[in-house]
């Protein structure tokens, strides 16, 4: 079974569970209703050559901390799964393109290929790309997810987050399910909290 087909399954089960509100799943799998399927058809590898780079850039968006990194999470080989079955021809020159040009902009200032340079020189490699893509609107992160004219900042910080919030090592190391009902309690103290919140 492919990404998007799961993904609409997903987006089902949301829809019975919770008839009213939207979920991520739904979001993702109403974006993806006006992808070009057929398009997407023909599988196609991630190059060897950039998977250096490729983990690079996830594990900068998401480093290891005290809670496990975007490459322990495996989402390096998530985003790679997703250019082989889900993604459309024109994001997949998007992707490769923006990689090879974190590459070529490393190697000008400093001699070496984005996976071999400094957090700090990476982030404004990073940056850079984020200031490229500032005049981007989008309707959100399904949509995003969904628009295969997205440019690379936003195309590569979306999958690495979802590769992340959908691993093992997510969701038990960054989400933490509060129970409810219960007591309310609306004055607690969100300073302490190490967790993000799922209801």
């Amino acid at each position: 079974m492919d990404r998007r087909t799961l993904l609409k399954r997903i987006a089902l089960v949301a829809t019975a569970t919770y008839w009213s509100g939207e979920t991520l799943a739904m979001e993702l799998a109403q974006a993806a209703a006006g992808r070009d399927e057929g398009a997407a058809a023909a599988v196609e590898t991630f190059p060897v050559a950039q998977r250096a780079t490729l983990a690079a850039v996830c594990e900068l968006i998401i480093p290891k901390t005290d809670t496990p990194g975007a490459i322990e999470a495996g989402v390096p080989a998530f985003v790679a799964d997703m250019y082989a079955h889900w993604m459309l021809p024109a994001e997949r020159k998007t992707l490769l393109a923006g990689l090879s040009d974190l590459d070529a902009a490393s190697a000008k200032a400093h001699g070496k290929g984005f996976a071999g340079v400094t957090p700090a020189q990476q982030a404004a490699l990073f940056g850079a790309a984020r200031a490229a893509a500032s005049g981007y609107q989008s309707r959100g992160f399904g949509a995003r997810m969904a628009d295969p004219g997205a440019p690379f900042f936003f195309k590569m910080r979306d999958l690495v987050t979802l590769g992340y919030f959908t691993s093992e090592a997510g969701v038990n190391a960054e989400l933490a399910y509060v129970p409810v009902p219960g007591r309310w309690d609306g004055d607690i103290p969100i300073k302490t909290w190490n967790k993000q919140i799922q209801l």
